[in-house]
């Protein structure tokens, strides 16, 4: 479990032959001074044989804010990289960006798009930038910040374990289009206080607003009923301390007195995983435990994890764990 820490920055690594050519300054030159943030910012340029990028940095106990420009000359593969495991809201206000996340694959960065990000630490990712400007900010933040808000997100709590587990796969939240209220936002945060007391305070207010724009766009309309979310979450709690008995879609859906339909789409969307899956989730999870933990035979764990055979239980062990239950035992015992 990680600590609560200051959050990381994320680092660009400059392909290694154009290294010996990099000039690194803590000021602006004259022809970029107009994109000079604050004083109170920590200010980075670089200038390469590429081109040339500016980070500038805001930090608070538990966030870090990195605003980043980049003027580029000729088409440069860097490579994004972070110290230790990196949960951020990276958002483009300018460019297009193909990266490869570890562990995700190939995603793009898309203009006026924001989403969140789990980077491993110390990964190896590659961000492709052709000539042209770009702008960015990436949001870092600590797991005390992100902690509150998973009671109110519970889509949120799988990638904030990943952060948690310090897990080496790389993991992303659906990057939505930015609107008029989320620039808003971005632009009251270029413009903090320059007191350091009124600036925390200030900056916190406007992450708060931000993530809180950004779930609500991610969340149906017909799931942002606080009285409906209420319930579904019931109905999981419920899941959680019954999934070892007999389950009925159509009962849980009463239980969120809600049409089967609705219920079914409802859950999904608020979980990222259908009813059946979350159930055959909670059931794997308890099996790989009793495998790993206890002496019990197949038969015995198939019936304490709601399966009422042996067979179909082997079956569906095989095709989450790609091992049968016995060679699940035997790797983890041996």
């Amino acid at each position: 479990m990680m600590s609560n820490q200051y959050p990381p920055g994320l680092h660009f690594g400059i392909p290694e032959k154009m290294q010996p050519h990099v000039r690194i300054s803590t000021s602006l030159p004259e022809q970029f001074k107009q994109y000079l943030l604050s004083p109170t910012s920590a200010t980075t340029y670089i200038e390469a044989p590429f081109g040339s990028y500016i980070t500038q940095e805001i930090k608070g106990p538990d966030w870090l804010i990195s605003w980043q420009q980049c003027f580029i000359r000729e088409k440069v593969r860097l490579r994004p990289s972070t110290p230790t495991p990196m949960l951020a809201m990276y958002c483009i206000l300018k460019g297009n960006i193909s990266c490869r996340l570890q562990g995700q694959g190939k995603i793009m960065l898309i203009e006026k798009e924001f989403g969140i990000y789990y980077i491993p630490s110390h990964s190896q990712n590659t961000a492709d930038l052709r000539s042209g400007n770009y702008e960015m900010i990436c949001i870092s933040f600590a797991p005390s910040f992100f902690s509150r808000f998973i009671s109110r997100h519970p889509s949120f709590e799988d990638i904030y374990q990943q952060q948690q587990k310090q897990a080496r796969r790389g993991t992303t939240l659906p990057a939505i289009r930015m609107e008029a209220p989320d620039l808003k936002v971005l632009d009251e945060l270029r413009q903090s206080p320059m007191k350091e007391d009124e600036k925390l305070a200030y900056v916190e207010e406007k992450l708060e607003a931000l993530l809180t724009l950004y779930f609500n766009a991610l969340t149906p309309k017909y799931l942002q009923n606080g009285e409906q979310a209420g319930k579904l979450k019931q109905v999981c709690l419920y899941i959680q301390h019954h999934y070892h008995q007999h389950l009925n879609i159509a009962d849980l859906s009463k239980k969120a007195d809600m049409h089967i339909n609705t219920f079914e789409r409802a859950f999904k969307e608020l979980l990222g995983v259908s009813p059946r899956g979350y159930i055959e989730h909670l059931r794997m999870k308890k099996a790989a435990t009793l495998l790993s933990q206890t002496t019990l035979s197949i038969k015995e764990i198939s019936y304490n994890t709601g399966y009422r055979g042996a067979n179909y239980f082997t079956a569906v062990f095989r095709k989450r764990y790609r091992c049968s239950p016995r060679e699940y035992r035997k790797n983890r015992l041996s």
